[in-house]
């Protein structure tokens, strides 16, 4: 498979104002073979519904649409319409660099997803350094962005959950989904995407406001995961506290730790 189809899988929601930018980006890329799906998720303003008449015509660009649903029902549309080899998810303001695509193919090999670094733009200015975690550090928090490099047929297999839809967080759990199935996961040390930072963007307005309740829904979904992980960090800990030098250097730090206390007591 020298050249690989690579979907570009977009959900679109008022964004008439960025989507440009976006699609340039992506018809910038050295790597020529490459579709775009749009997924129009019920756009109310005017401007943004006429926008998407621009690109009719372009054999590069499939356009969906559906009632105001959620980006995890939009990019669901995308992957099962979609038949590449590999998808990336973009929301409708980022870009991409020029030569992630060729970089990530080179790159991706037998793992399933492939990420690397992102600038932030807009109304902050930033890089934003991730890291591939742990399996017990994914459960922690959210270090990977959305905008990834993924196998189509691991993706197609999973899909985004249309419940997380009203309350954010939806690529988090496909991570955690995707980690408690033992898929591959490789990180890069390398400039892929650009990430457009807006204080009335969706991570700001719903996903930070709902993160408790998007935490209970996902470590309910994936207790048996939660469950295992839980029960390797007590069996971590369980062999530090049983070992010599850790007994040792608790010995030696107890008449410290009774003077501190007396200290307090004063």
């Amino acid at each position: 498979m020298n050249s690989p189809l690579v979907s570009f899988i977009i959900p679109y929601f008022n964004a008439g104002t960025t989507i440009q930018e976006t699609i340039d980006s992506i018809f910038n890329q050295s790597y020529p073979n490459f579709d775009i799906w749009l997924i129009n998720d019920g756009s109310t303003d005017q401007f943004s519904i006429d926008k998407l008449k621009e690109f009719e015509g372009n054999d590069k660009i499939h356009m969906l649409h559906q009632e105001n649903a959620g980006p995890s029902t939009a990019r669901n549309k995308g992957i099962v319409n979609s038949y590449a080899d590999f998808f990336v998810f973009l929301d409708a303001d980022d870009l991409i660099e020029k030569e992630t695509l060729n970089f990530a193919l080179d790159n991706i090999g037998e793992h399933d997803v492939l990420f690397g670094d992102c600038s932030y733009f807009g109304q902050r200015n930033s890089v934003k350094k991730q890291v591939l975690p742990s399996s017990q550090e994914i459960l922690i928090n959210n270090p990977i962005a959305v905008c990834t490099i993924t196998k189509a047929r691991t993706i197609k297999e999973i899909l985004f959950d249309p419940t997380l839809d009203k309350i954010g967080l939806e690529d988090w759990e496909l991570w955690i989904h995707l980690f408690s199935l033992d898929y591959k996961f490789i990180y890069c040390d390398q400039l892929l995407f650009k990430i457009r930072v807006l204080e009335n963007s969706r991570t700001f307005q719903v996903a930070n406001k709902n993160l408790l309740i998007a935490k209970k829904y996902i470590y309910k979904k994936k207790n048996e995961f939660v469950f295992k992980e839980y029960l390797n960090i007590y069996q971590e800990k369980k062999k530090i506290v049983s070992n010599l030098d850790y007994k040792i250097g608790k010995l030696i730090l107890q008449p410290y730790r009774l003077i501190k206390q007396k200290i307090k007591k004063k």
